[in-house]
């Protein structure tokens, strides 16, 4: 379904990479029917989403902006051409957008996040909140979600992408805290709009993600 909605997209300039972090699957059988024109790039090892996205920049040249998305996300077909226009109009360096819920797109899951100085995050839209256009203005925000985010390639490659030993769980606070570090905007654009299932998040057990989390959280104050 990912797939799909990235064939579906109304933005001209769009090339896919796909990376399979070592699955089990024949994943180019299951690409090429939706995307012939995608590159699937098999890897040794899985590393996590981080790692496995950090191989963009060898393997894509002459891209303005990379579009990492995680599987298990849906991308309504205006997405991308909405998060484009908006790093060019407010000068962002990385763009998320409106994160809903899969089964239920009148749920907010996502629309940008502040965070305290012990990097504990505190999202701007409250768990369960109904989407009634309270956050369809396009804001600052401290870090957005890794499920979907567009970020330039040349900012990217500077802040050395995300954290290569975050194997789940706040890789995407860390991109978005060096980007900040390194004088760039991160902007949500709700008016980009993603369905997301959270297939991690609802499969491993709740203990194992805290403790991941807050591992993490650790590392990046430090």
């Amino acid at each position: 379904t990912m797939l799909v909605s990235l064939a579906n997209q109304d933005y001209a300039n769009l090339a896919v990479l796909v990376l399979d972090n070592d699955s089990d699957q024949d994943v180019e059988a299951r690409v090429q029917p939706v995307l012939p024109a995608a590159h699937v790039v098999r890897l040794a090892a899985n590393r996590g989403y981080g790692a496995a996205a950090n191989r963009a920049p060898a393997v894509v040249k002459g891209s303005s902006f990379f579009l990492f998305c995680h599987d298990d996300v849906y991308l309504e077909p205006d997405a991308v051409s909405v998060m484009v226009a908006e790093a060019f109009r407010s000068n962002a360096g990385i763009v998320g957008p409106k994160l809903v819920d899969w089964d239920e797109p009148d749920m907010l899951l996502d629309v940008g996040r502040a965070i305290d100085k012990f990097g504990f995050s505190a999202p701007v839209a409250e768990p369960g909140e109904l989407d009634r256009a309270r956050h369809d203005a396009v804001r600052d925000t401290f870090s957005v979600s890794g499920a979907t985010v567009l970020v330039r390639a040349d900012l990217f490659e500077a802040i050395d992408g995300f954290p290569n030993d975050f194997p789940a769980y706040e890789e995407d606070t860390d991109l978005c805290w060096r980007a900040h570090l390194a004088g760039a905007r991160v902007v949500v654009t709700p008016s980009a709009v993603v369905r997301h299932h959270e297939t991690t998040l609802r499969s491993v057990p709740p203990e194992e993600r805290f403790r991941a989390e807050n591992t993490h959280r650790a590392r990046m104050v430090l």
